[in-house]
């Protein structure tokens, strides 16, 4: 992997682009990762994306040319974790409710390199620790 590319992958270029439509304006952008997105029977590849008040998905796989999309916002999430289960996986999970149901979306390294792996583990803890902090402020407020 060249550090041209690398440098591209973690600096963010235009990938901030999919997702401003749905930012508020008070909104910032925190951290993103490439990962590999399974919910259900459903697996694709695509971005995550953190930002100050939620977490927003878009999918970039071209089995899936229709797309996939969603946002969620970080009062809703029930649980950031990696479950010792996923460990071997690099894998981290969220958890969120639908109709009262838990919903559980695990991601996932896009490759099995070292590189991969390190982007994954940075984009779970900065989505633990920003859901954590918003969890804090909600339950101080």
């Amino acid at each position: 992997m060249s550090d041209s590319h690398l440098l591209g992958r973690l600096t963010g270029g235009p990938f901030w682009q999919l997702v401003r439509p749905v930012m508020g304006p008070d909104e910032e952008a925190v951290h993103f990762a490439q990962l590999r997105c399974a919910q259900g029977t459903e697996e694709m590849s695509g971005v995550l994306f953190l930002t100050t008040t939620q977490l927003i998905w878009r999918t970039i796989d071209p089995r899936k040319p229709e797309g996939a999309a969603y946002e969620v916002a970080l009062g809703d999430v029930l649980g950031v974790e990696q479950p010792a289960r996923t460990a071997a996986f690099h894998a981290f999970r969220i958890v969120t409710e639908d109709d009262g149901l838990p919903v559980d979306t695990y991601f996932f390294p896009q490759h099995r390199t070292d590189v991969d792996k390190l982007l994954c583990r940075e984009m779970y803890d900065a989505v633990h620790g920003g859901w954590t902090e918003h969890r804090t402020m909600r339950f101080s407020a």
